[in-house]
């Protein structure tokens, strides 16, 4: 009976023991699998920064960056100039941070570096995340290579061109918004002849023309492919078509009666905005971000100015706008530094939680109580923040995807920043995009700089009447037999091989 009854009690007490057992591995496993989640990811970002010094480690914004990322970020900036010298040698050499932004990405060593398979293609990975896969497929479209996507776009809009002009000028002459390019033309000869400045001086004109940069505003406005154009699978260039000469007829018509500036051949960015920052032209092509950076700035001139903007004119084809690439540049992960596809998703997790709600109040508005206080639950900025050169340049710029304002709070927005984000979807619908963006050219790569010259030359001097419509068709001829017609055959070439 004893023995039966120990059997029993032996019979109770080993599940027990086992269950217990089990319980403490479970205990154990999980406090490993929770322990290697709270850790801190470490990433290295190489990335080009634009201001003057980048932060010091350890300032707010990235401690509030890695707080919520739960991150500890290794951030190497550089301006332009010298990370664009430095990224070459840095992806030769093997030895690379986990992520780096750039814009050279069509760029030979690049696109061989992606062929080499030296950088996760992430397309694959990108439905797990909702916040990257919402972006616009068209920009991922256009920045892939051989059909695969290698990185992350730092997004813009798509179509952003807008023409920003002297509302109190305008207002001056009793004229309307121009809705068309007759009209177009009409305010700027006003704004030229007609002293919109009221100030009794012959001392204005139209508008400041940096180069021929309107020339790839004016021809699809006027019927030309935005670069190219493909029809049955062959590429025909723009300088190809009539529509493209009407435009810089155009041009060339706002030159010859004095509309544009006259030195606009040589004149240098700064000195192209500043002859609207100080009241000397009328109208200043450029993108809709800059509008309230352009008001800012006129007003510490003229505190009387008010400006205006808009981006369609209706031309002979109807409303059309040239499309962008719709980024800034990429991010890229090379497989040197990232391992395994469980780091790639951890750091592709990281930039998902930079485009959250939080992240995006902070890249828009700062540092609460810093940058900005809430006021009746809408952020306003405090005077003096010095917002750009401790936020929008470290951070926004370099680092955004999505753009900020997407998620962010909302604060209360002036009329032109409402325009500012208004004029872009306005834009989409009409939007002339160039298929040969996502095609790779070996002669495009080898020459382009050297062929763009051709027609760039060509058009100045068409426009300044050093060469008539005859002469400047040889000088395309020349473009197209010293390299433009193999670089379409080549888009070609691409397209037939995507198209399959």
């Amino acid at each position: 009976m004893l023995k039966k009854l120990f059997v029993f009690m032996i019979g109770l007490v080993l599940p027990l023991v086992f269950l217990a057992s089990c319980s403490g591995k479970e205990e154990v496993a999980s406090e490993k699998t929770s322990s290697k989640q709270d850790r801190e990811l470490e990433i290295s970002i190489m990335m080009h920064f634009d201001g003057i010094e980048f932060p010091q480690k350890g300032n707010d914004v990235e401690k509030a960056i890695e707080e919520y990322t739960n991150t500890k970020l290794d951030i190497q900036a550089a301006p332009g100039a010298t990370f664009s010298e430095k990224l070459p040698a840095v992806i030769a050499s093997g030895d690379m941070p986990m992520v780096i932004g750039m814009n050279q990405y069509r760029e030979p060593y690049m696109i061989n570096a992606f062929r080499g398979d030296l950088f996760w293609e992430i397309g694959p990975y990108l439905d797990q995340f909702p916040n990257l896969s919402s972006i616009n497929p068209v920009i991922f479209d256009n920045i892939s290579t051989d059909g695969k996507t290698y990185g992350l776009p730092r997004m813009r809009p798509l179509a952003r061109d807008v023409y920003t002009y002297r509302k109190d000028w305008l207002d001056n002459l009793g004229m309307k918004e121009p809705e068309t390019v007759e009209e177009f033309y009409e305010m700027l000869h006003a704004f030229t002849y007609n002293d919109p400045d009221q100030n009794g001086k012959d001392d204005t004109y139209g508008m400041t023309v940096e180069k021929e940069g309107l020339i790839n505003r004016f021809a699809p406005l006027f019927g030309a492919p935005n670069g190219w154009d493909e029809k049955d699978g062959e590429f025909i260039h723009t300088t190809s078509t009539p529509e493209y000469l009407d435009g810089l007829k155009f041009f060339k018509k706002l030159y010859d009666d004095g509309l544009i500036t006259e030195d606009f051949a040589v004149i240098e960015r700064s000195q192209w905005e500043e002859a609207f920052s100080l009241g000397k032209a009328g109208v200043w092509p450029d993108t809709s971000n800059s509008i309230v950076r352009m008001y800012n700035r006129i007003r510490e001139h003229d505190p009387n100015a008010e400006l205006g903007a808009f981006s369609l004119l209706e031309g002979p084809h109807g409303k059309r706008v040239p499309a962008g690439g719709g980024h800034n540049g990429i991010f890229v992960f090379p497989k040197s530094s990232i391992k395994t596809e469980e780091e790639l998703l951890q750091v592709l997790g990281f930039f998902e939680k930079l485009q959250e709600e939080p992240m995006h109040t902070l890249f828009k508005w700062g540092i609460e109580g810093k940058h900005y206080d809430l006021v009746d639950g809408k952020p306003v900025l405090n005077e003096g923040a010095d917002l750009h050169n401790e936020v929008i340049l470290p951070y926004t710029l370099p680092l955004g995807i999505v753009p900020a304002e997407t998620n962010a709070l909302e604060g209360e927005l002036s009329p032109l920043e409402k325009l500012e984000l208004e004029l872009p979807i306005e834009n989409e619908s009409f939007a002339i995009h160039n298929p040969a963006t996502r095609l790779i050219s070996d002669t495009q790569a080898e020459k382009g700089p050297q062929l763009n010259t051709i027609i760039s030359d060509a058009n100045i001097k068409f426009i300044m009447g050093q060469l008539d419509e005859k002469g400047w068709k040889k000088e395309i001829e020349k473009w197209r037999s010293s390299g433009g017609d193999k670089m379409g055959e080549e888009y070609a070439a691409e397209y037939a091989k995507l198209e399959k």
